[in-house]
């Protein structure tokens, strides 16, 4: 667990010597006696909060639950976060509102979102922050402080249907619950959705159809060639029994079953990738991702209003260099939500110039620059 998801937890706010500490003491990822997972992070999580030093506290219960509350234990680490970030919410450097969106498919009939704007007053583009299975709102607080204030967007972070908060289980229209929050918050302004990891997938789903003014895709699974079953059911580090908790499965799919599930998620069996444009849509991973395959990000470069960045030699998400990738992000949503202007521009040039490399592109993208440039 610690040899994949270090380096994500430091970038959630976690010092580096702490996730070490934790590394010694852990032995087992289950276990909630000492020694196991939840156990020692939440004692670490308790000294914090006895300082009160609530941000850290809640990133350390956050870090106890994960990667899913699926135990009592786990359930408890989340409430204990919840509770210590709206503690540290008076400190936050954006002005910050938690938000409860109506959603008949909710429990209680709406779920809590959180709200970041680099000022009270103004009428500004707005940027739902969405993760995947195992990374709720409150570990992408630094993100969305971020798009805030640099990108000067209103940001709506949320956790993805079947994780955290959101009160309702992973379905293949989960977009549903997207479509409810940029409703209600953005109303008739411009607005985007970022999705990391299965949060791409959302991303990517509302760029296809046209439901936003521009999306981007970091390492969201789409579906684009069938797989096997077999591959889905071993995905390495409990991936998938994370993603069937998400779906309230109540055990691992069986290949039948696992076989259904991806056809019903996969935006190539549902028609979408069959249409010949969709929204401005930027859709980055690494090249080297063990869970998704490099198609599912090489299939947009057909679509003219696609940018494609597939990054050699990174894994999911490109997580190992994401503070290269993340400014070259932020630029290109400020160029599509802000009228491309000449500072924009300028910086996205600049960002992209320091972007890990990039393979190339494919010979179906090479053929469709070639005869834009020709048509020009």
């Amino acid at each position: 667990m610690f040899e994949e998801r270090r380096a994500q937890f430091v970038g959630w706010g976690i010092p580096a010597e702490i996730v070490a500490r934790m590394e010694r003491r852990i032995d087992d990822c289950w276990s909630e006696s000492p020694g196991g997972w939840a156990c020692e992070w939440w004692g670490e999580a308790e000294r914090a909060a006895a300082r009160q030093d609530w941000l850290l506290a809640s990133l350390l219960y956050g870090a106890a639950r994960f990667p899913v509350a699926c135990t009592p234990l786990r359930r408890d680490a989340l409430r204990r976060q919840v509770d210590c970030f709206m503690r540290a919410a008076p400190t936050f450097r954006a002005h910050f509102e938690r938000v409860m969106i109506r959603s008949e498919h909710a429990e209680g009939g709406a779920f809590p979102v959180h709200v970041y704007r680099p000022a009270r007053e103004s009428e500004r583009p707005v940027v739902c922050l969405s993760g995947g299975v195992d990374t709720g709102k409150m570990e992408l607080h630094r993100l969305a402080q971020l798009l805030a204030r640099v990108g000067r967007f209103d940001v709506v972070a949320m956790d993805m249907p079947g994780t955290g908060e959101s009160g309702m289980c992973l379905q293949a229209d989960s977009d549903a619950a997207y479509r409810s929050v940029l409703s209600q918050v953005a109303g008739r302004r411009k607005k985007a959705i970022l999705g990391v990891s299965f949060g791409g997938h959302w991303a990517a789903k509302l760029a296809l159809q046209h439901e936003v003014d521009a999306a981007v895709d970091l390492g969201g699974p789409i579906g684009a060639a069938d797989r096997e079953a077999g591959q889905i059911r071993h995905l390495p580090n409990g991936m998938t029994g994370i993603v069937a908790n998400a779906m309230r499965l109540p055990a691992l799919p069986d290949e039948q079953a696992a076989d259904e599930l991806l056809a019903r998620f996969s935006l190539h069996r549902q028609g979408l990738l069959d249409r010949i444009d969709c929204a401005p849509l930027l859709a980055v991973n690494g090249a080297d991702d063990p869970y998704i395959p490099s198609g599912d990000v090489r299939v947009f470069e057909r679509y003219p209003a696609a940018t494609v960045w597939p990054l050699a030699g990174l894994g999911h998400c490109a997580a190992e260099k994401i503070g290269r990738v993340m400014p070259a992000i932020i630029a290109w949503l400020y160029c599509e939500l802000r009228n491309d202007s000449l500072g924009g521009r300028l910086a996205l040039t600049v960002a992209e110039r320091l972007l890990p490399r990039r393979e190339r592109s494919s010979g179906n993208a090479e053929a469709r620059a070639g005869s834009q440039a020709n048509a020009a």
